[in-house]
């Protein structure tokens, strides 16, 4: 997996750039609107847009402290809905389908596992239609 960003909250001096193996990665389709139910029985349906939510898992992996923040900026650049480019089973030599997406809010987590391993988990969310 490869994630390219543009750092703004300056949590380190990093170029914006991961690379780790994810041992999950799910995606499903969700639309979005509302529905409206009239007394008559009549329903009228509004429709926004659809978007591709994709659920992503990290492998464990030992990091240094250098690379723990450049997770942590990542995490923090684009928490807010900033737009950043993501590619699941690319790498910065070899990309496969690099894709322009957001990260869900309130979506990413940093777990510490025994033996200073890490592992991160995150929804991406891209406008399909």
């Amino acid at each position: 997996m490869l994630i390219t960003f543009i750092p703004t909250r300056l949590v380190t001096g990093g170029d914006g750039k991961l690379e780790i193996g994810l041992q999950q990665y799910d995606s499903h389709d969700q639309a979005e609107g509302k529905e409206h139910k009239a007394l008559s029985g009549y329903t009228e349906h509004t429709a926004y847009r659809i978007e591709r939510h994709s659920i992503c898992r990290t492998l464990p992996v030992r990091l240094t402290r250098a690379q723990l923040d450049q997770w942590r900026e990542f995490a923090a650049s684009c928490a807010f809905g900033e737009f950043f480019t993501f590619d699941a089973l690319g790498t910065e030599a070899a990309p496969d389908n690099p894709q322009t997406v957001q990260l869900k809010f309130k979506s990413f987590k940093e777990k510490r596992l025994p033996g200073q391993l890490f592992e991160f988990g995150f929804t991406t969310i891209q406008v399909i239609a």
